[in-house]
């Protein structure tokens, strides 16, 4: 079970990091968990890396210190990527949107047929083979 009430060396780099920005930025702790709606004692366990910080409070933060959300990530190796996701198009997205609402798994197997058929891609294999 993931718990994510737990902390990582992550958290406590990008703790650091806001801490940093904001220290550089000559803004206070106060003014900083106020422009982010969360409060004071919030603000400092998530610079202490006591506290993870929401993505959405992380995007508030980069707004409130007028900084890219990319200096948080500073100090952190990501390490290689494994798996690259081409773009979608909308139809694309359209389509695998609305796949699974289809009640029939005969009409998805068919269609999942017809798609490939017509990728001239071959059959689609299922994930689990």
């Amino acid at each position: 079970m993931n718990n994510t009430n737990t902390t990582s060396e992550v958290d406590v780099i990008i703790g650091s990091n806001i801490r940093r920005i904001r220290e550089f930025s000559g803004v206070s702790k106060r003014g900083l968990a106020k422009a982010v709606g969360i409060s004071w004692s919030q603000m400092k366990k998530c610079e202490d890396g006591a506290r993870r910080i929401s993505a959405g409070s992380l995007f508030a933060v980069a707004r409130a210190l007028n900084c890219s959300i990319d200096e948080f990530w500073k100090g952190i190796d990501a390490g290689a990527a494994t798996l690259i996701l081409p773009a979608q198009s909308n139809d694309a997205m359209l389509v695998a949107r609305n796949f699974d609402r289809i009640p029939s798994p005969a009409h998805r197997d068919a269609i999942a047929e017809l798609i490939a058929t017509l990728a001239k891609g071959g059959a689609l294999r299922s994930a689990a083979e």
